[in-house]
């Protein structure tokens, strides 16, 4: 058979209910390498599971060349409870890699992850989002800048430093060329999910898995300084642009949004740009409650950026 499903299971929760990954393996009718696609390590970030599932209907097995290895959900409980990190631990699962099967249900996650899937891969997609609320769209230059550009996303980021415990800062280590896909989060909007297959698409065609020419469309810019900004303060929080500002050049010193206390009505914070050439790269784009500490936005630097 071409195409299989295996429920790896990792452990079992105190209601007796078992803890697993679901794992789809695509194997094409010619040789090739194994991609492997993940989604949902933060649980909060659905819409790469979407993309999964769409790649997985779309993809013809006669013209496949090599395997694809597909991980739609790659922290279930945290999927469950739409929630950034794991509720039994409160861990970020892409801080914890290579995991420990002795250790938090968490670590026991990334090892198996690390175990049953990203070491049987050749090469790595792994798709991340804004979150419940926030709308994100750029691609990390890591260990693959060709395969980074294949995805054909106008914004590209080479950070200086990387997080540590992340499944590409695994990959990365053990020579996995790696692609980590910032796009879409809050309402999920149906152009993301149509840009994501795209750009799964063109890295497919660039690793000459399937049928076709990589085609770049998109004029790319490579920001390598990215300021995230976190309310300092709880409130409600009345954004002063949309989300189709993700993208978006806004210069000089702008008003980005306010944070009201919802029972005084007193002003507790304004957020503002922090260069004087900025381009939105993470945005709240509609009026809603925020907390402290939590991702607001973040703005690229135009001015130190390769074009």
């Amino acid at each position: 058979m071409s195409r299989k499903f295996e429920e790896v299971t990792v452990t079992h929760l105190s209601n007796g209910e078992k803890v697993s990954l679901g794992i789809h393996t695509i194997k094409g009718s010619k040789p090739g390498p194994t991609l492997g696609i993940s989604a949902a390590i933060h649980g909060d970030e659905i819409i790469g599971s979407e993309i999964i599932r769409r790649i997985y209907e779309s993809i013809n097995d006669e013209e496949l060349s090599g395997t694809l290895l597909l991980l739609p959900v790659a922290n279930p409980l945290a999927f469950e409870a739409l929630s950034r990190n794991t509720p039994l631990d409160m861990n970020n699962l892409n801080r914890l890699f290579p995991g420990n099967e002795n250790g938090w249900v968490s670590e026991q996650l990334a090892k198996s992850i690390v175990v049953n899937f990203l070491d049987q891969v050749d090469f790595y997609i792994d798709l991340h989002a804004g979150g419940a609320v926030p709308i994100v769209d750029y691609v990390y230059i890591q260990n693959a800048e060709e395969m980074s550009r294949a995805f054909d996303f106008p914004l590209l980021y080479r950070p200086a430093d990387v997080y540590e415990g992340t499944t590409a800062t695994y990959t990365t280590e053990k020579g996995i060329p790696s692609v980590t896909v910032e796009i879409g989060g809050g309402p999920n909007f149906q152009e993301h999910i149509d840009r994501g297959i795209k750009g799964i698409n063109n890295c497919l065609k660039y690793l000459n898995m399937i049928p076709g020419d990589t085609v770049i469309t998109s004029k790319q810019t490579v920001l390598s300084e990215i300021q995230i900004i976190r309310p300092k303060q709880g409130g409600m929080l009345v954004p002063e642009y949309s989300f189709d500002h993700v993208g978006k050049k806004i210069e000089g010193k702008q008003v980005l949004a306010n944070i009201y206390n919802p029972k005084t009505f007193e002003l507790l914070e304004t957020i503002e740009t922090p260069f004087e050439q900025n381009i939105v790269v993470l945005m709240r784009g509609l009026v809603g409650k925020v907390n402290a500490g939590d991702y607001g936005y973040m703005l690229g630097n135009l001015e130190t950026a390769e074009r």
